[in-house]
């Protein structure tokens, strides 16, 4: 009976190595070819996978290109925000590709191979009212040096450079420079990065998150506070999700996410947090089980509620960028650039009438795609 089994269990692999021996030699290169891109990747997702936690990891995770499988989405994500008192000054910046075709905004980007890889950025900003730089299909470099990003149609390029905790950024249209950061780690002990990464067998995601101080010039004017860095890599559809970065201007910060699952009248946080670091006391506060009411459409005002309602954040918008990603499915992402109204946290050892005024950035994401 053992011998009868072995014959069952090794009939796949005969055939298989005689089905090999027959192709030609161009045949044979292409299926080995086949097999090591289908292992690269695979490989690719049991780095994506581990668990990260030290600075030395950075830089490799963030100037590189994954292999990315098929659903693959790779991104960069920055945001500006001056700590200036009433100061609304912000400016984003995003960029990634997708291991296929995808439509932004109705516009096709096509997966195709070249030096780095083709893809799509938007940068947009508010200085005395929203400007739209540029939204188009780009080529993404990476080497040694940094990254960078061009258009070639609108001449716009990016570059990003340097090695954990310093870098810079220059961004510039046409020759004409916009934009010059120096990018540093913040003198307090709030945290400058974090690794974060979901899997659920092959689908799930895995990014970095950096936060640092900058200073130097926007627009030929002295512009200086704080910025939010990250690279994002999902693998598998986008889902609905509430994100939010706020800035006072005595130097803390509040966040909040909210991933979520709709379907019909049914909803489920996957996950659902915020974070407030008082800079005054050098103290993180976290809570969970967030209400995250919105209203509007021309004006969107949102409040944020947690703690049984004892703490709660009022903001309200005053620009805003929206995109509709197209391919199986619709997914539909709007950054706002928001201020806040009001803020409590009662029973807290917080005085919140020591923030200062408070400007940042809010993610609404709805639908989804693959």
């Amino acid at each position: 009976m053992a011998d009868e089994n072995k014959k069952i269990t090794d009939y796949p692999f005969d055939t298989l190595d005689k089905y090999v021996q027959i192709l030609s030699g161009i045949e044979k290169m292409y299926l080995k070819e086949k097999i090591d891109e289908i292992s690269s990747k695979y490989n690719s997702l049991i780095e994506l996978k581990k668990t990260k936690k030290s600075a030395q990891e950075i830089d490799r995770m963030f100037f590189c290109f994954e292999n990315l499988p098929p659903t693959g989405k790779e991104y960069w994500f920055m945001t500006y925000g001056a700590t200036k008192p009433e100061d609304k000054r912000q400016l984003l910046i995003m960029f990634g590709h997708t291991s296929e075709s995808i439509k932004i905004n109705h516009k096709e980007i096509i997966n195709r191979k070249c030096e780095g890889r083709n893809g799509y950025i938007t940068v947009w900003g508010y200085t005395d009212r929203k400007n739209l730089i540029l939204e188009d299909e780009c080529s993404i470099s990476i080497n040694s040096d940094g990254l960078m990003v061009s258009a070639r149609q609108n001449k716009v390029n990016v570059r990003y450079n340097g090695k954990f905790p310093d870098y810079s950024f220059i961004l510039s249209k046409r020759n004409k420079e916009i934009a010059n950061f120096k990018i540093t780690r913040a003198e307090d002990n709030s945290k400058s990065f974090e690794f974060n990464n979901y899997f659920k067998l092959f689908a799930g995601f895995a990014l970095i998150n950096l936060y640092f101080d900058f200073t130097g010039t926007l627009n030929g004017e002295n512009f200086t506070g704080k910025c939010y860095v990250q690279k994002v890599v999902v693998i598998g559809p986008f889902v609905p999700w509430y994100w939010g970065r706020i800035v006072f201007s005595n130097g803390s910060v509040l966040t909040y996410f909210e991933p979520r699952i709709e379907i019909l009248i049914f909803e489920h946080k996957i996950r659902s947090i915020l974070e407030f670091y008082d800079k005054t006391k050098d103290k993180k506060y976290i809570f969970k089980n967030l209400n995250i009411k919105k209203s509007g459409k021309k004006n969107r005002e949102w409040l944020i509620t947690a703690n049984e309602g004892k703490v709660f954040i009022s903001l309200k918008a005053y620009a805003s960028h929206k995109f509709i990603f197209e391919k199986i499915g619709m997914f539909t992402y709007i950054e706002y650039l928001c201020e806040v109204t009001d803020i409590s946290m009662e029973g807290l050892d917080i005085d919140t009438n020591n923030l200062g005024s408070g400007f940042g950035l809010i993610e609404d994401a709805t639908g989804y795609i693959l």
